[in-house]
């Protein structure tokens, strides 16, 4: 019989240590609402670390609450929202397994739902402070805490949608702050999500660029025009990818398709014509051109390129013209050569209409004035050249 009752005192006597022990952790938050922050922290430390509550979800919703209290008294201390960020996704973790017998699982769930109510957008407007501080580490762990909170299980019932914004401003701070891997991540995750668009493509292709895997280029740029047909940053950033490697074929493909795909896209035409114009088929880069003009008529640069076609070409028939010994041959070659600077004469001039103040347009203006003995319009751009210098 005494064995009995001294078992039965140390049964007692454990449950008085489990109660005292909880019981500091329910000062804690009591001291909370006093303002006594250092009193409710003290409480706490020692919870944390006892074998009595150290596994208690209460345990930490109060510590996280401790520390966002702390927060709100100085919000320059963003290491306390950090910490608080860790101690609610451990109340969380621990809720859901309940305790060593398996039991009060989801306890407080409930509690701990409320309080990230008032978290959450604690931590988002902290994230957005610092990404525009140009603190992108620190808004990258702000995002990444958002996304992860949401992931919790306490959130499963509930069927929350992605983060797609955190997830891409995720990337956007981790490309800012060097952390390609991490960039990549999030960038990926946002393209699934279809989240920022062509966007998302371009920013990946500045991450595999950055480290220099070019097969992840190529794959991911294929991708994002397959996704985004219609987006010609994708398409312009694939074929100049396509010709830095000179797979020129390749880029002709993807642009053909393009063009099939939407023949009323006046910058499909001028990249043809760009293709066309670097491997020398000036015909053919001509007739782009002019495609793209035709949809578009101040597009600037086939007017532009049209004018250095007929400019270029005059310059070698007038080179050629130089090497005829036969006088009436030469005069022939000549006046066949001024007629086709004749011919870039009108584009060259549209392009300075469009604008005004481009250097090159204007010193290719300069020469055919001269050329043409125009010579009011040569001192016109002589003059605006000057300016410019």
């Amino acid at each position: 019989m005494k064995r009995i009752i001294l078992l039965s005192t140390m049964l007692l006597m454990s449950s008085v240590v489990i109660f005292a022990q909880k019981g500091k952790v329910m000062a804690a938050e009591a001291l909370i609402e006093n303002g006594d922050l250092d009193g409710a922290q003290t409480r706490i430390d020692a919870a944390i670390v006892h074998p009595k509550t150290e596994a208690w979800p209460k345990t930490y919703l109060i510590g996280a609450r401790v520390a966002m209290a702390k927060y709100e008294a100085d919000k320059s201390k963003t290491d306390l929202l950090m910490n608080a960020s860790d101690l609610f996704m451990k109340s969380a973790e621990l809720d859901a397994k309940g305790n060593a017998k398996g039991k009060q699982i989801g306890k407080f769930k409930k509690d701990i739902k409320i309080a990230l109510t008032f978290f959450m957008p604690e931590m988002q407007n902290m994230g957005i402070e610092a990404f525009n501080n140009d603190d992108f580490e620190t808004a990258l762990k702000a995002f990444q805490n958002v996304i992860n909170i949401n992931k919790l299980s306490i959130y499963k019932e509930d069927n929350l949608p992605a983060d797609s914004v955190f997830i891409y401003y995720s990337g956007l701070a981790a490309t800012r702050s060097s952390q390609w891997d991490l960039a990549e991540k999030y960038f990926l995750e946002a393209a699934e999500l279809s989240y920022g668009e062509g966007d998302v493509y371009l920013l990946l292709n500045e991450v595999y660029t950055e480290v220099n895997d070019s097969v992840k280029i190529e794959e991911n740029l294929k991708n994002g025009f397959e996704k985004y047909p219609s987006d010609d940053r994708i398409l312009t950033t694939l074929i100049n990818y396509y010709l830095k490697a000179s797979k020129n074929e390749e880029a002709l493909v993807y642009l053909n398709a393009a063009i099939e795909n939407d023949p009323t896209n006046h910058s499909f035409y001028n990249a043809r014509g760009v293709m066309y114009d670097m491997n020398k088929d000036y015909d053919a880069a001509l007739e782009n051109y002019e495609k793209a003009i035709e949809l578009k008529d101040d597009f600037f640069d086939p007017i532009l390129n049209i004018g250095v076609i007929y400019y270029n070409r005059a310059a070698e028939e007038m080179n050629a013209a130089n090497d005829i010994m036969d006088n009436k041959k030469f005069e022939i070659a000549r006046d066949a050569a001024q007629e086709t600077f004749r011919k870039s004469l009108p584009y060259i001039e549209r392009a300075n209409e469009i604008d005004s103040e481009n250097p090159m347009v204007l010193e290719t203006l300069k020469n055919l004035y001269y050329r043409f003995e125009m010579s009011d319009k040569y001192e016109e751009v002589t003059e605006k050249l000057k300016e410019l210098e």
